[in-house]
C-alpha cells in the first residue's frame, strides 16, 4: 500500500512542478509572456520547470518560438512528420539543431534566465544530491519519476498535437501535460 502512495505522491508532484514550470512559467510566462510575474515567482518558475526535467529555460524558449515560427515545416523542431515520431518522442530531433538568436535575444538579457542555463546540469545534480540526503524515495518518487513522467507526457504532446501538418488538440496529451494538449487552440491563439 505504501508504493500506491509514493506512485501518487510522484504523479501530484508531477502535475504541479509541470504546471508550475512548464505550462506557467517556461510556456505562458516566459515564451509568450502572457502575464506578469514579480522575480521570487519567476525564480520558483525556473526551478519548477529544472525539476520535471524541462531543459534549460533559454533552450525551451527558443525551440518553442521556433515551432511556432516555423510549425510542420524543415525548421520545426517538433515535426514528427519531417524528423520522425521516434525522433520527435524521445528529442533526438536537436543533434545539430542550432536556435536562432533572435527568438531569445531579450531573453539573453536577463541575468538569472542566463545564470540558469549556464548552470542547468549543475541545479539538477543539486536537486539530485539534496533530495536524496533528504531521503532516496524522496529523489526517487519527488524527482526521478516526475522527469520520466515529464519526457513521456510531451514526448506525447510533440507527437499527438500534429497531425496531417496541422495543429491539433489531444485529450490523452492534455491529461499528461496539465493542460498543454490544447495545441491546436493555442496555435491559434499564439499566432
Amino acid at each position: 500500500m505504501e508504493v500506491l502512495y509514493l506512485i501518487f505522491f510522484a504523479y501530484v508532484m508531477y502535475m504541479l512542478i509541470v504546471s508550475v514550470g512548464i505550462t506557467y512559467g517556461y510556456h505562458r510566462y516566459f515564451s509568450h509572456k502572457e502575464f506578469k510575474a514579480k522575480p521570487w515567482q519567476e525564480i520558483i518558475m525556473l526551478y519548477c520547470g529544472l525539476l520535471c526535467g524541462g531543459r534549460s529555460p533559454l533552450t525551451w524558449v527558443g525551440v518553442h518560438r521556433m515551432h511556432h515560427a516555423y510549425s510542420d515545416t524543415e525548421l520545426d523542431p517538433h515535426s514528427h512528420s519531417i524528423k520522425g515520431i521516434w525522433a520527435v518522442y524521445v528529442n533526438t530531433w536537436g543533434y545539430g539543431f542550432k536556435i536562432k538568436r533572435r527568438y531569445i535575444k531579450r531573453l539573453l538579457q536577463d541575468k538569472i534566465l542566463r545564470w540558469f542555463h549556464k548552470y542547468y546540469f549543475h541545479h539538477n545534480i543539486a536537486i539530485i544530491v539534496l533530495f536524496t540526503l533528504i531521503d532516496p524515495l524522496f529523489m526517487i518518487f519527488g524527482y526521478a519519476i516526475p522527469v520520466v513522467l515529464a519526457f513521456h507526457g510531451y514526448g506525447i504532446l510533440n507527437v499527438l498535437g500534429h497531425k496531417g501538418a496541422q495543429p491539433n488538440n489531444s485529450w490523452v496529451a492534455n491529461i499528461l501535460t496539465a493542460g498543454e494538449g490544447w495545441h491546436s487552440n493555442h496555435h491559434k491563439r499564439s499566432s
